[in-house]
């Protein structure tokens, strides 16, 4: 045991005590009843990868303002090491030096040492990722830095081997003790740079509806034709680029967009970044095909992909998109969701010390399980003697199911039932081996994603079971994922949250229970997402420059300068959702205060905006709305009293379109124009292509209104329009599948009538 008080001692011995039967220290040092030697104070943490350091000889202190006091103490210099439970190297610097005594002992002689988890205090990360990148000029993880006693970096990196990391340190204390002034210079000048990095900027030009086509031109001058993507190996998904590109083809009909997508969902989806077996995708491609994958999965990945795949599906009618959209949200309902209904971060890449073991096959192991089903299997699925991996195979297809469907006259659904089979086969048996690590923290933005996208695929699928699993998981969330003072935390583990959350918690959690909102109508999704975006605002506003700040400004902030960050990385910035939702709120309540935040945003990160609009593409989805509107068969009018729902179905050779209008009580829409040409009645028109015929109006009502005396005919309550439709002799614009309406329409209560408004709806036709 550490030098600790007697107070302390028996609070991390009673903590151990508490941990249930599955808990397994993560050590070399173990006693004769193989229990832990070392205990640190990381076993009193909410994070799976804090607890796995839980036994290291090292005496590490979690991010807080303790470490901080005893370094200016013992005027020491800190060592901050920052990981996350799925990083393979976080895992081999751990076994090499962080569970060796011999490294440890010169780590907690000359530093005060502090392990932080990255998924759950991302803005620590940001801060001093930032710093290391300025000193080496490139980072990852495990991040290595040390600082002063005042938090300010002096020197970073990232693994190190024990051999060196020793060296290293040795020669940073002979440094800190021999040319302080020196050290705390260089900490000054880099802590200053940092400073300066985390800064808006404004521009002074006006930002245009170029700055769109400029976006969408800059991604795919890095698309990769041939193998799909963008850029170079290692190739990671790229979702914000993703969802970009889909929303700006709908608007601007570029067919090279929206092919560069399809070409390359179908490639990633083919791949072996895609688990052929369960279903999810793992993090990245190490190579240029997406065949070799890094095997972790994460969870934001499984709920981007899987809402870009089925938005996909609403644009191509791809049945391979809609398929792999549904396995992966099975996927996480099955293998990654709690039993509260929240859904855990992720899983590791390692299993039995071994990236990617759990996930690949013999050929010969193939044969024997699946017997006469094996040749098709086999063939479709590349498995050969050799392998593809290390002497195995990863499972991978050389074309999608659909062609292989469609070239070989087999029906696609019995093709996907009958490998379906084989994969529960294979599933079971995979089931039988040690499985990669579970990281059981359940994490506010992540689960945000997730709740939007299963409330999404639910609405557009019309798969109210995907809807159901959204609900719940919402519910757990807002209940679970509080601190002991009822504001949101940012993550949570075995029902325990004690870190507060971020602002993209809060923004990626009002954007899910917006899509929550509009899937349900239920009205306590809307509330639920203006409270959390009213304390976004109140909490995380950079109320002298503009734009969100990452973590909050309270006193409990210790970061030597607060983050504030556009770019997309992994996942889209809290600044870039926190627009959309901005501009969502404030067409479902009429609150124009959140229009003007959303403008205001816009203007503090306008400078990056014109320089590099592409580092934010998430952020320019948002653009779009701002420009021009949702882009959706869904559309909220009337400051949010009117929801105008748009479908259309083939019935044989015919086309038919449905309007559903539901209108809010106490209001109305005009029927027809009164005696003085003011009232705008209802109209719908088709544009690009599709004419609309024979529509049919629901039967109105005739009613005086406060603030006239001659009655008017008006629909209320839910009404419904159909309408044929026909493309006869017509070229249609791209994408062909999508019929894009515009409707008149003007809103009225008792004591006045609104602005009449023109409305876009944008659906797809499916068969």
């Amino acid at each position: 045991m550490f030098d600790h008080s007697e107070t302390l001692k028996n609070s991390l011995l009673s903590a151990l005590k508490d941990k249930d039967s599955v808990y397994q220290p993560r050590t070399r040092y173990l006693d004769d009843n193989q229990q832990p030697i070392h205990i640190n104070r990381l076993i009193l943490e909410d994070s799976p990868y804090l607890l796995q350091h839980a036994h290291n000889p090292v005496d590490w202190f979690p991010w807080g303002d303790e470490a901080f006091v005893k370094a200016k103490a013992e005027n020491k210099p800190v060592f901050l090491s920052i990981g996350y439970s799925t990083c393979h190297w976080c895992h081999v610097m751990e076994e090499e030096s962080f569970d060796n005594e011999e490294v440890a002992k010169h780590m907690n002689e000359l530093f005060i040492c502090i392990k932080v988890d990255r998924e759950c205090h991302p803005d620590v990360d940001t801060y001093y990722m930032t710093a290391v990148m300025m000193m080496q000029g490139h980072g990852g993880w495990p991040m290595s830095s040390f600082l002063t006693p005042e938090r300010k970096p002096f020197f970073g990196g990232t693994y190190y081997q024990p051999t060196q990391f020793i060296a290293l340190m040795n020669r940073v204390d002979e440094l800190w003790n021999k040319q302080s002034a020196e050290i705390l210079e260089q900490a000054d000048s880099i802590t200053a740079r940092v400073a300066g990095a985390m800064q808006t900027k404004q521009s002074l030009n006006e930002i245009g509806t170029n700055v769109i086509d400029i976006t969408a031109q800059s991604i795919m001058n890095h698309h990769d034709e041939f193998n799909g993507g963008f850029g170079q190996a290692p190739k990671f998904p790229n979702e914000p680029y993703l969802y970009f590109l889909l929303e700006y083809a709908i608007l601007s009909g570029k067919e090279d967009d929206l092919n560069a997508v399809i070409k390359t969902l179908h490639i990633q989806s083919c791949g072996g970044i895609y688990d052929q077996i369960a279903g999810g995708f793992h993090r990245y491609a190490t190579d240029q095909n997406w065949l070799i994958p890094h095997f972790e999965k994460m969870l934001y990945n499984q709920a981007n992909l899987s809402y870009v795949f089925a938005q996909a599906y609403t644009l191509t009618a791809t049945k391979d998109f809609k398929r792999v959209a549904c396995e992966t949200l099975d996927y996480v309902s099955h293998e990654m969701t709690n039993k509260d209904g929240s859904f855990y971060s992720a899983t590791d890449a390692d299993s039995e010390g071994e990236e990617g073991l759990f996930f690949i096959w013999d050929k010969e192991k193939i044969e024997v399980l699946l017997k006469e089903d094996a040749e098709e299997f086999i063939k479709l699925y590349q498995v050969t003697a050799t392998g593809n991996f290390e002497g195995k195979n990863i499972l991978n297809l050389n074309q999608p199911l659909e062609d292989y469907a469609n070239e070989n006259n087999i029906d696609y659904n019995e093709l996907v039932d009958r490998l379906a089979t084989s994969k529960k086969t294979l599933w079971e048996a995979r089931e039988k081996r040690i499985p990669p690590l579970r990281d059981n923290k359940v994490i506010t933005a992540w689960n945000a994603m997730m709740i939007k996208s299963f409330a999404y695929v639910g609405q557009q699928l019309n798969r109210k079971d995907y809807i159901e699993i959204a609900i719940r998981a919402a519910n757990a969330v807002l209940e679970k994922n509080k601190t002991k003072d009822g504001q949101l935390s940012r993550s949570s583990l075995a029902g325990h949250a004690s870190i507060p959350a971020l602002q993209e918690d809060y923004a990626y959690l009002a954007e899910a229970l917006l899509q929550l909102y509009d899937a349900t109508q239920d009205r306590q999704w809307l509330g639920h997402a203006a409270t959390l975006t009213n304390r976004m605002i109140e909490s995380f506003w950079d109320k002298e420059n503009g734009g969100f700040f990452m973590g909050n400004q309270s006193k409990d902030n210790l970061l030597p300068a607060s983050p504030k960050e556009i770019n997309d990385n992994a996942t889209s910035s809290g600044n870039s959702v926190a627009l959309r939702t901005l501009q969502r709120l404030a067409r479902r309540t009429g609150e124009k205060r959140y229009q003007s935040t959303a403008q205001q945003l816009i203007m503090a990160y306008s400078h990056d905006i014109t320089q590099r609009p592409y580092i934010c593409s998430y952020l320019m989805c948002g653009m779009l709305e701002m420009f021009v509107g949702e882009q959706s068969h869904q559309q909220w009018c009337a400051d949010g009293n009117i929801l105008i729902s748009a479908s259309c179905y083939k019935v044989k050779a015919n086309y038919k379109l449905l309007l559903t209008i539901t209108i809010a009580e106490e209001w109305h829409l005009n029927q027809i124009k009164d005696d003085f040409n003011l009232a705008v009645p209802v109209s719908v028109q088709a544009i690009q292509g599709w004419s609309i015929d024979h529509i049919l109006y629901p039967a109105f009502i005739t009613k005086t209104l406060g603030f006239q005396t001659e009655p008017v005919d008006v629909f209320e309550g839910t009404i419904q329009i159909t309408a044929d439709l026909s493309n006869e002799n017509k070229q249609l614009t791209f994408p062909k599948n999508l019929l894009k309406l515009k409707l008149g329409l003007q809103a009225c209560d008792e004591k006045k009538c609104l602005v009449a408004e023109s409305v876009n709806c944008i659906l797809p036709i499916l068969d």
